[in-house]
């Protein structure tokens, strides 16, 4: 199969495409037939040479895909040869022919193009792993997501609205605030003009909000843990802003 690779590290002219064996499945995984990938941050940062893939995972780039089961062991949880599918995978995502775990495979939604359900993965999994999972967010309860017009705050703003959660976001722009309110935000805060913990706190009559969703930190822990609500939780998904 083709696949693309690095063998040095840089910008994307580093990219290359090479001749690689068709991977072998294992127990409870599927091959699927690659359509489409995702591009995320950790495949920039491995490219740059910032990632290192975990330990006997594909040194491929992508990690999330879109395409057709072409095999699988007996164990196909549902899906059957032929199935589209869409699929969060460790590595791999970048070539004719990749490996997912059955449990991270998801049918692709009607309507929804095989290039565009190639970015739904990560983004999705992510999302529902800490908002439900972890924050065991229910339905009445209230939610900040900072970087509401990020890939993964898009996701988490709109699964929460389907979950019957008031949304509250921030944004760098008034194009991105706009944006973000039009998927179902209640209010977006425009972080670089608007001081979020005042307008959180006028919003909520300063009984703050039920969960946070940050993947800023650094100066904003002390900050969200000021409008959090008895009982509330601080998700931390990432570190743009440095640690706490």
């Amino acid at each position: 199969m083709k696949a693309i690779e690095i063998t040095k590290f840089g910008g994307p002219d580093v990219l290359s495409m090479v001749n690689r064996s068709i991977p072998e499945i294992r127990r409870g995984e599927v091959l699927i037939k690659v359509a489409a990938a995702g591009v995320n941050r950790p495949d920039i940062f491995q490219r740059q040479g910032f990632y290192k893939p975990p330990i006997g995972v594909s040194n491929i780039l992508g990690l999330e895909i879109s395409g057709e089961i072409v095999s699988g062991d007996a164990h196909l949880g549902g899906f059957s040869i032929g199935d589209k599918v869409c699929a969060l995978v460790s590595g791999g995502g970048y070539a004719q022919y990749c490996i997912a775990n059955v449990k991270h495979c998801l049918p692709i939604p009607l309507n929804v193009s095989l290039e565009d359900s190639a970015g739904l993965p990560e983004a999705l999994f992510t999302s529902w792993s800490n908002l439900v999972d972890k924050g065991k967010i229910k339905k009445g309860e209230s939610l900040l997501v900072h970087g509401g017009s990020s890939g993964v705050g898009v996701m988490a703003i709109q699964l929460a609205k389907s979950l019957g959660c008031n949304v509250y976001a921030t944004a760098g722009s008034d194009r991105k605030v706009n944006f973000v309110e039009s998927i179902g935000a209640i209010k977006c805060i425009n972080y670089r003009s608007e001081d979020f913990v005042s307008e959180i706190n006028r919003i909520t009559k300063c009984n703050g909000v039920n969960v946070i969703l940050d993947m800023v930190s650094g100066d904003y822990f002390d900050r969200n843990l000021s409008i959090l609500s008895r009982g509330g939780r601080l998700l931390i998904i990432a570190l743009l802003g440095g640690a706490f």
